[in-house]
């Protein structure tokens, strides 16, 4: 941890149409910002590699060979929590490292329920120029940052 920030991996996974998957957090139905990419803190002794990979199979429940990498962020990106939100007072917010990914296997692979703990309901396919819109507002601006650090390999991209 890194003065009340907990180290945690992002990922922005994108399809052959180059949307994003955005995940419906479990208990959000109704709620404005009910979605987010998935993400997950990183273990003590793990590195952000190998935890974007482990949150990847418990959060959606897809592996390595679902995915081709393409882009780590240069950066940490770093977001306080909301004081109503916060479960220990010594956590101040999220140090994040992203990772960019492409979706190579059907849509019908993302799992929620592969492991015990279920943090997501549902997904959809978003608009890169909509991200950040569909959050809530405390991470905005760290998607909007971490969307425009991976818009030029997103429009890179060759598919097909």
């Amino acid at each position: 941890m890194s003065k009340g920030y907990r180290s945690n991996v992002g990922m922005m996974i994108i399809n052959s149409e180059k949307k994003v998957l955005m995940c419906t957090r479990i208990h959000s139905e109704g709620q404005t910002y009910r979605l987010q990419m998935p993400q997950g803190g990183i273990d003590k002794g793990e590195t952000p590699t190998q935890a974007v990979y482990r949150e990847m199979r418990e959060e959606i429940g897809l592996s390595h060979e679902d995915v081709r990498f393409m882009a780590m962020t240069r950066k940490w990106y770093k977001y306080d929590l909301p004081e109503s939100v916060r479960r220990k007072k010594s956590i101040r917010g999220q140090r994040q490292k992203w990772f960019l990914f492409l979706m190579v296997s059907p849509d019908s692979k993302i799992n929620f329920t592969a492991y015990d703990v279920q943090e997501f309901v549902g997904f959809e396919w978003v608009d890169l120029d909509k991200v950040k819109d569909s959050v809530i507002t405390f991470k905005q601006p760290v998607y909007e940052q971490v969307v425009e650090e991976f818009r030029p390999f997103v429009e890179r991209l060759k598919i097909g």
